[in-house]
């Protein structure tokens, strides 16, 4: 049985709605914080964007995983590779990783783990 598969449309939704949340929480607090307890409510403010962001990696690094450009095999990497290495949309999703098996930088194919 695979450890991966492609990406479903339902799988870009759930990601979507996630972002959503983090995107609703960011400008709420930016609403309610920033503005009224300088520089308290900004610092406050600073950290829920971190907070959020190292949760979004660390689910994404959880239940996603990437298949090599080079040799094709198929990985997950740590939250901190998640949440820094650069991404993005074209050819289903892609990140740009190496590959612990070749050695090679490519664009690694987004996948999402298997249930």
């Amino acid at each position: 049985m695979p450890q991966f598969r492609e990406p479903t449309a339902q799988d870009w939704r759930r990601a979507l709605r996630y972002v959503g949340l983090y995107l609703a929480v960011i400008v709420l607090g930016s609403l309610l914080l920033a503005p009224r307890a300088w520089p308290a409510g900004l610092v406050a403010w600073l950290v829920i964007v971190f907070v959020g962001m190292v949760l979004l990696a660390r689910w994404s690094a959880r239940n996603s995983g990437y298949r090599c450009g080079c040799c094709g095999f198929e990985f997950q990497v740590s939250t901190f590779t998640e949440l820094v290495s650069p991404h993005g949309m074209g050819g289903g999703g892609w990140k740009w990783l190496r590959c612990p098996r070749c050695d090679c930088r490519s664009r690694a194919k987004a996948l999402v783990k298997a249930a």
